[in-house]
């Protein structure tokens, strides 16, 4: 199972860097996780977007799904119009982006094969296995993890943390972990989003073999960040870079 960061940026692009999304591979079936702006440029180095046998978005913040628009277009015109793409969407995505196109869920319909998916959901894409809970952030949002011959995935989405997540990420080959912020926790609203420290703090409570970071802030250097994460943390780590993969 290969994993490939489309987008990595938290919250708003940075220099290089734009927003979240996520390439998952294994035995020729591809799953894009979270389509957050400008990610599907970079997807678009890798695949075609017809070529995707599902898409999965966490939640309706923009960072990580506006880019659904540009990926609808792209199927609505294809020629040939391919088959519908399954796209597994937490609550409140889908009427997001049908408030955004002129036809709306009548349009969504004609490329998409929609599933609302919540926690505890499990979900099977050719070999791999989607599992699905929920993470503390501000809107509902979804945590995911991809299992694949043994081995075990984890992506917080937005997440504050807690033991839900601790828990849900557990023994994980692979935590990719928001980090949005640096410092001390407290400069920060609750029930939003992690620090570094936070991420690394989830990941060693987790016993997870790796820890990678992402969705830093796009004004913030994530050099600091992984810094921050390794006082808490002494595993392998690493940050998210747009067109980076990781092999589980």
């Amino acid at each position: 199972m290969e994993l490939t960061v489309l987008g990595c940026a938290g919250s708003h692009t940075g220099p290089g860097r734009v927003c979240s999304g996520y390439l998952v591979e294994a035995d020729g079936t591809r799953v894009l996780v979270d389509c957050g702006n400008g990610s599907t440029a970079n997807l678009q180095r890798l695949c075609r977007v017809e070529e995707l046998d599902a898409i999965v978005v966490t939640h309706r913040h923009p960072d990580h799904c506006i880019d659904l628009v540009g990926i609808y277009h792209a199927l609505r015109h294809a020629e040939p119009r391919p088959a519908r793409v399954p796209l597994h969407a937490a609550p409140e995505v889908v009427d997001t982006i049908a408030g955004l196109l002129s036809d709306g869920h009548a349009g969504l319909a004609q490329v998409f094969d929609v599933t609302e998916v919540r926690s505890g959901d499990v979900r099977d894409v050719g070999p791999m296995r989607l599992t699905f809970a929920d993470s503390v952030h501000s809107v509902p949002t979804l945590a995911v993890a991809v299992e694949h011959d043994g081995r075990r995935l984890v992506y917080s989405s937005d997440s504050a943390g807690g033991p839900g997540l601790v828990d849900f990420a557990r023994g994980a080959d692979l935590l990719l972990c928001e980090a949005t912020w640096q410092g001390d926790a407290a400069d920060f609203p609750p029930d939003l989003h992690l620090t570094a420290r936070g991420a690394g703090e989830v990941a060693r409570a987790a016993g997870v073999a790796r820890l990678v970071l992402t969705h830093v802030a796009g004004s913030l250097d994530p050099v600091r960040s992984v810094a921050e994460a390794a006082e808490v943390f002494d595993g392998p780590l690493g940050a998210a870079v747009d067109l980076r993969s990781w092999v589980l």
